[in-house]
């Protein structure tokens, strides 16, 4: 059984018991069987205070008014009557519907909701309800949505490292484009630019989804980096020190065998212009070392040094890397 179909069957016992005891003909033995059904667990608590405040709120809600009229000619029927029994479990029924649905509708909306960005010449730290802490990479954005039965966070660009509070009732999920990157509790980073996606983990265990036909789940363990590239429709696997995984947050990322095109939209980010490749060779070469991310340009004015090219800056501010002649 599924945490949804769980607290499904849940939501079902706890409107049968709301419409039981609102009948007020509840017996001291099955008074008892609720007092024990609501004590079992937290959820089967909070299940029948939703149903409560359901009510409360179903209650308060006003009425329309009915234009008067005239009132119609009545031929008075032979009264009929309806079984008590029969009518409880009319009542039973409505409310299993009612209270199955909105109980679901319940656990869809979010308790908490966020947006956060990180500006193009700082760092971003979140702390949030449930003790996760997220940093936020320079020009980085996301979206946070917590639910009952789940913590979900959208990267909508850039990097954000990710420390993770243990919950297994409530799973974290990173959605970053096509890829998604699940856990219960662990430190890791997530990376997401134009056509690729990057997740390194520092400690705990991820699973990544890379939402690419035939490209299968993946799962790491600390030090295991991942990177997709879904213009190729591959997966490259490595290992990295555990300390380097988000060296960034002290200022200094620290790279290894990384491949100049990726490299490029990461320059563009931290500079905050664009920086550009011509040359079909240029975008495969590989690449270590380390950038200070608040003095990109240090590193641009290096890379002649290491590699065949040359810079030109243009009118428009966009920097191009050019194959040296």
């Amino acid at each position: 059984m599924t945490i949804e179909q769980g607290m499904a069957e849940i939501d079902e016992q706890a409107a049968l018991w709301f419409s039981r005891r609102s009948s007020g003909r509840l017996s001291a033995a099955e008074e008892a069987e609720f007092a024990a059904w609501l004590a079992h667990s937290e959820q089967h608590a909070q299940a029948y205070a939703d149903m409560q405040l359901l009510w409360d709120d179903c209650d308060q809600l006003a009425r329309p008014d009915v234009p008067a009229a005239e009132p119609a000619p009545v031929t008075p029927l032979a009264p009929r009557r309806r079984a008590p029994t029969a009518w409880l479990a009319l009542a039973a029924t409505v409310l299993l519907a009612v209270g199955g649905l909105l109980g679901y509708q319940w656990r869809q909306l979010p308790q908490l909701e966020l947006s956060a960005s990180a500006g193009q010449h700082e760092l971003r730290q979140l702390q949030l309800a449930d003790g996760s802490e997220l940093t936020l990479n320079l020009g980085s954005t996301v979206q946070v949505r917590y639910y009952r039965d789940r913590r979900e966070v959208s990267l909508i660009a850039g990097e954000a490292y990710f420390s993770v509070a243990p919950d297994a009732e409530r799973p974290f999920r990173v959605d970053a484009g096509a890829g998604r990157v699940e856990v219960v509790g662990t430190r890791f980073t997530v990376r997401r630019s134009l056509a690729t996606l990057a997740v390194a983990v520092e400690q705990g265990h991820v699973a990544v989804q890379p939402g690419r036909d035939g490209l299968a789940l993946q799962q790491l363990q600390p030090g295991d980096s991942l990177e997709i590239d879904y213009q190729q429709g591959a997966l490259r696997r490595s290992q990295v020190p555990t300390a380097e995984v988000g060296s960034w947050r002290d200022g200094l990322l620290v790279f290894r065998d990384r491949p100049l095109g990726e490299l490029a939209q990461e320059l563009s980010r931290y500079r905050g212009r664009p920086v550009q490749l011509d040359g079909a060779g240029l975008a495969a070469r590989r690449l270590s070392g380390s950038l200070d991310i608040h003095q990109p340009e240090r590193f641009v004015q290096a890379l002649p040094q290491l590699l065949p090219l040359e810079l030109i800056e243009q009118a428009d501010g966009v920097l191009l890397l050019r194959e040296r002649k």
